[in-house]
């Protein structure tokens, strides 16, 4: 994974501005840092690891979009069109509340980053490298189409708040 190329793409894509919790939560667009999945709160989880280790163990009802899907051929990020197009083939429209969760926290708080400039509505993501609990059930890869379409406006600016 190029995250050199992802993380400048993000740096030109937009400024991050950080505010107080309740402003993200009450105006949505914000990206939550949560210290472990326990504190998620009804959302729709999107496993960023390898798509073996999220078939394999996972949280219920996680969907694997694993972080390679993000990054185009050249190694480069992929276009907005691309990625809303992509949270459609795991089921997201915008309005939900997404658990992103990853290997790499810093993986995980990037895409947590791409998810809300994107427009995704509430993104919390797990500051800590997941590992699936004993006997976890599998997550569901993404389709090979959307499921629905991402209609969430884009955004210039999306707040990172830190870990609650």
């Amino acid at each position: 994974m190029n995250w050199r190329a992802l993380s400048m793409g993000l740096a030109c894509l937009a400024t991050i501005s950080y505010s107080h919790h309740a402003a993200a939560r009450e105006n949505g667009g914000g990206v939550i840092f949560v210290a472990d999945v326990s504190e998620a709160a009804d959302a729709q989880v999107i496993d960023i690891r390898d798509i073996k280790s999220c078939t394999e163990a996972s949280l219920p009802g996680a969907r694997c979009l694993p972080s390679s899907n993000f990054i185009d051929p050249d190694g480069r990020v992929i276009g907005f069109h691309a990625l809303r197009w992509l949270l459609g083939t795991v089921g997201l429209s915008g309005g939900e509340t997404v658990l992103v969760i990853g290997t790499s926290p810093q993986d995980a708080k990037t895409i947590g980053t791409l998810l809300g400039l994107a427009g995704q509505h509430n993104v919390q993501v797990v500051d800590m490298p997941f590992t699936a609990p004993a006997g976890a059930t599998g997550g569901e890869p993404r389709s090979l189409s959307r499921e629905v379409v991402f209609t969430a406006p884009m955004r210039d600016t999306v707040t990172r708040l830190p870990i609650r």
